[in-house]
């Protein structure tokens, strides 16, 4: 198959897909004319009309449809081929936009920031450090970083890091003047430092009033005595 004919079936699957020659035109960034040139030249090579044409659409013969059905699958092969032996060789570049929450930005982009853009000089981030809930696809980003499991729709997720525990921590200053709590209510007499969700205003650590009924929770609340060494 020669280059002409090849861009020639191109086209005319393009026309099929889009409806009509100007829309394939403006698919494929060439002029209408030179279109409709494409598509009278592989008319001529076949020997039939791929197209019936009125005044206001555009459909496929008999054999359209057969020549649709029979190079669809063979040309996105080969552009697909082309296309990834095109990016084994060719250094990326352009915008990504990025939204993830302050300590997400904290603890997983800014430590390996200065290593990605030395590695990748032709990619621009954009960055929005926002701790509330962001749509990813409606607000048009590229990636976003979020701790938990909710996900829009047409979104795909990949963890970034392996689970890790939650815990609170107190030095052992402050344990010595106010105590170690043994049960979870204890800690409504104690100084919490907590974090507060933006987008439903919760408030980290929370605990329901009737919390002093569970039992002892050591195995739930690790305490880090961080000046002891321990």
């Amino acid at each position: 198959m020669n280059n002409a004919l090849y861009n020639q079936i191109r086209i005319f699957q393009s026309i099929a897909r889009e409806g009509n020659i100007s829309a394939a035109a403006r698919k494929l960034e060439i002029t209408p004319p030179s279109v409709s040139n494409a598509l009278k030249l592989l008319e001529e090579y076949i020997g039939h009309p791929l197209f019936v044409r009125t005044t206001r659409r555009i459909e496929l013969t008999e054999t359209g449809q057969l020549l649709l059905e029979q190079t669809a699958a063979a040309v996105e092969s080969l552009e697909n081929s082309l296309e990834s032996i095109r990016d084994q060789h060719q250094e990326p570049s352009g915008m990504v936009r990025i939204t993830l929450s302050r300590f997400a930005y904290l603890l997983i982009l800014k430590p390996a920031m200065a290593e990605f853009c030395q590695q990748y000089p032709g990619i621009q981030l954009e960055i929005s450090v926002y701790d509330g809930t962001v749509n990813i696809i409606k607000e048009r980003f590229d990636l976003g970083i979020r701790f938990g499991d909710i996900l829009e729709g047409g979104g795909v997720a990949r963890p970034l890091m392996k689970p890790f525990r939650e815990g609170l921590y107190a030095s052992s200053a402050y344990l010595s003047r106010h105590g170690t709590p043994e049960v979870p209510a204890d800690l409504c007499h104690h100084q919490l430092i907590g974090y507060r969700f933006i987008t439903n205003n919760r408030i980290l650590p929370h605990y329901p009033k009737n919390a002093g009924k569970t039992k002892r929770v050591k195995a739930l609340i690790d305490f880090l005595i961080s000046t002891t060494g321990r």
